[in-house]
């Protein structure tokens, strides 16, 4: 039997070096049943001899037999020459009958212990749930059984991680299934490979890696890239150590079964790869494996019961020792405790949480704009899957902008950006912290569902990786503002409908400090004059105001002393940014310059930066006019 030889597939391979086996069985079969075999001929109505001429497998499929067995049935077209009675005499003929031949076989190094060809007339396979495997012999899994197969994996290899909560030893479990681990210098976007032959590869003598030397792997040789973390240093060791091990113990028959046909496959290698999108009936073998591994690994270290139990344990003692701490706050601190119990990264943690069903976990360790946001609540089944409460910097101007609705709003300042979120501009949501700018109040961040605005969005953690594919490995990079694309707002949902209809409660920020009222309230009725009254209670002169805002001491002097001066609104601008105006004073500065906020895309985008960025410098500003495409040229000192 040529094992090196390269066939296509199993039907090739079994057409090849079965054939004589197959023949005989069929031929065996139809002597012994033919009395009763369905010979389909134009003329001939009694058929009195048949003879098997040729066969040729047309199908093949596999199942589970129990034991490492597998059970194989080979689909056969077979052409037999008959015989028989027409009303002419006696004549020949050619016709072709289908069956199955069945028989079981160990599949490793080889096809071994073949047992007997059993052979029936064609029928239909049955497909059966928990037996059927793919022509690749990868076991099929669906979503929904994801928990049950993670489980399985465990009462097989580590069943008292179904007994109690524990952090799962991830080293002993890859020895006790006969498997051994080295650090290895793989390439830079592998962080893991498992080998199902022998090969000579290098690996390091320690986790440092400054030395290497040289081995030939046995079956079940696991290489750990120490550099890389599973997804770009996202996840943890243990992750990819039960992720190679599920490898190991479902795909290795995928692997005998191309060293088969193929004759020198001999692992699998775990790379940062594309997204799963479309994982349909033509997705390559290899990435049923890799979605099966990335899908059960986070599942098996966090076991869905035992992590609820945890879950609520953690909740429950620190409602106790904490009982004025804000439920959101709370919550974050009980992932994160769970995160370190089961010895997993706290975005991996998070993410299982949410999977599990607790709504709530979308409110705890999101990152947006550069920073994590203080954690925030809302009650179960308030947002669905593609919704979001938390919108990027970029995608909420877009977004306030198109909208007539939103546009209005946030102009009129009855709505600001907040916490990352668009909110309800009311004392009883919104508070400035010491900047000036809005962030939410503590009411706000445990009730966002009554105050902030729901967006449909869809949402990629990077370029190359969707969504999905991150969630189903339980993995999540920092989110920016290049992750959110296509948010949208949705006008017919009832939530942001209830919200735009309480237009007339909406007020503009009212709780800032007394020091703050009480300063607008004593600031002067004209440009000039208020210009020099920030100045005084600032302590800058016109030599420092010049340096900040990049404006003349000479224009500066006219702006001081000429109320009639033309005043650019670029320069007023600069002004308010060099003298480091709260928001407040800045909208006044410019309304007294003669300026009002239009609802064209240039003013609407400087009420957001008056509001969202009022410490930024004035070459910052520009930077973010530019990249926004508003024409206004701020003074610029010349180099």
């Amino acid at each position: 039997m040529a094992v090196r030889k390269k066939y296509k597939d199993f039907k090739e391979y079994m057409q090849q070096n079965y054939y004589n086996e197959i023949f005989q069985s069929v031929e065996k079969f139809a002597y012994a049943n033919k009395g009763r075999l369905n010979f389909e001929s134009g003329h001939i109505y009694e058929v009195t001899y048949q003879k098997l001429d040729s066969i040729r497998v047309t199908g093949v499929t596999f199942k589970e037999a129990g034991n490492e067995m597998l059970e194989i049935r080979v689909s056969v077209d077979a052409e037999f020459e008959i015989y028989g009675n027409t009303k002419y005499g006696r004549e020949s003929d050619s016709a072709t009958l289908c069956f199955c031949v069945f028989f079981h076989a160990f599949l490793e190094n080889g096809l071994h212990d073949i047992g007997d060809f059993k052979v029936e007339e064609y029928e239909k396979n049955k497909y059966e749930r928990d037996r059927s495997l793919s022509q690749s012999l990868v076991p099929y899994m669906y979503e929904e059984d994801v928990e049950k197969h993670a489980e399985a994996f465990l009462h097989k290899h580590f069943p008292k991680a179904l007994l109690q909560p524990m952090a799962l030893p991830a080293y002993d479990i890859l020895t006790a299934m006969g498997m051994k681990m080295y650090y290895a210098p793989l390439e830079s976007n592998v962080f893991g490979k498992t080998y199902f032959a022998e090969e000579r590869v290098k690996v390091y003598t320690d986790i440092i890696g400054n030395e290497t030397v040289e081995i030939i792997t046995s079956p079940g040789t696991m290489l750990i890239n120490p550099n890389v973390y599973f997804m770009y240093n996202i996840g943890t060791a243990n992750n990819t150590i039960i992720h190679e091990c599920v490898h190991w113990d479902r795909h290795r028959r995928p692997f005998e079964l191309q060293k088969l046909l193929e004759g020198d496959c001999s692992y699998i290698t775990c790379e940062i790869v594309e997204k799963y999108d479309g994982m349909g009936e033509d997705a390559s073998a290899f990435k049923w494996m890799e979605w099966q591994a990335n899908q059960l690994a986070p599942r098996i270290l966090m076991p869905a019961e035992m992590t609820k139990k945890k879950l609520d344990e953690c909740l429950r003692r620190l409602h106790a020792e904490n009982p004025l701490t804000r439920n959101a706050e709370l919550f974050e601190k009980a992932v994160g405790e769970l995160a370190a119990y089961f010895n997993v990264s706290m975005i991996a943690a998070k993410i299982r949480v949410e999977e599990l069903g607790f709504d709530q976990a979308q409110g705890i360790r999101v990152f947006c704009n550069g920073r994590y946001l203080p954690p925030f609540s809302f009650p179960k089944g308030t947002i669905k899957k593609n919704q979001s409460f938390v919108i990027d910097e970029k995608n909420a101007l877009f977004v306030m902008f198109i909208n007539p609705t939103l546009r209005e709003l946030f102009l009129e300042g009855k709505i600001v950006y907040a916490n990352s979120m668009i909110c309800l501009n009311m004392p009883k949501y919104i508070m400035l912290n010491e900047r000036g700018t809005p962030i939410l109040t503590e009411y706000a961040l445990e009730h966002v569902h009554e105050c902030c605005f729901i967006f449909n969005r869809k949402f990629n953690v990077s370029d190359n990786y969707s969504d999905t594919f991150y969630r189903r490995c339980f993995l999540c990079k920092d989110v920016n503002s290049e992750t959110f694309i296509e948010a949208n707002y949705d006008p017919e949902n009832k939530s942001n409908q209830s919200k735009e209809k309480r237009k007339e409660e909406l007020s503009k920020i009212a709780d800032f400090s007394e020091e703050l009222a009480e300063t607008m309230g004593n600031l002067p009725g004209s440009f000039s004059k208020t210009l020099r009254a920030h100045m005084k209670r600032r302590n800058i002169n016109e030599e420092e105001l010049s340096y900040r805002c990049n404006i003349s001491t000479v224009m500066i002097s006219n702006y001081l002393n000429h109320e009639d001066q033309e005043k650019k609104f670029a320069s007023v601008l600069a002004l308010c940014i060099g003298l480091n105006l709260h928001p407040i004073y800045m909208e006044d500065l410019i309304e007294k310059a003669g300026y009002s906020m239009k609802k064209d895309q240039a003013h609407f985008f400087i009420k957001f930066l008056i509001w969202n960025h009022p410490d930024d410098t004035i070459e910052e500003w520009q930077r973010k006019l530019d990249e926004s495409h508003i024409n206004i040229k701020l003074p610029m000192r010349k180099k």
